[in-house]
């Protein structure tokens, strides 16, 4: 079972709960629906694009972690962005979730972008500038 943990400052709008909703669904907590996506939506990650409903659908289901922090939920017309830390086994990355939708009313999921980045352990030299 996943743990999820919410930031406290992550809004209460409908459209930010959803985006959340989504987002967790990306990574195996909850259900993405495929009517929630267009039927040529695609999906890029770091390890390649899916596309097709049924490809995005099955991707997300196949998708764990042990630990996710939602650190920030932002939308904003026809865009929503989720962010902040999932922990697999012993390691922790950074996530970002774009998540781009047909028209502004946000029903439709056009496009999905996800990235992830390992988080520097407390013993490894942090990147100049970071």
């Amino acid at each position: 079972m996943t743990e999820v943990r919410r930031s406290t400052d992550r809004g209460t709008s409908p459209e930010n709960a959803r985006a959340e909703a989504i987002a967790l669904a990306l990574m195996g907590v909850g259900t993405l629906e495929a009517d929630a996506l267009a039927e040529a939506a695609s999906w890029d990650r770091p390890e390649g694009a899916f596309s097709g409903r049924a490809a995005i659908c099955a991707r997300a289901e196949a998708q764990r972690a042990d630990l996710i922090r939602i650190e920030e939920v932002v939308t904003h017309g026809r865009a929503g962005t989720v962010s902040g830390r999932v922990t697999r086994g012993t390691e922790t990355r950074l996530f970002c979730h774009v998540i781009r939708f047909t028209t502004a009313s946000a029903h439709e999921i056009a496009q999905l972008v996800s990235f992830e980045h390992p988080v520097p352990r407390p013993s490894e030299p942090r990147p100049k500038g970071a």
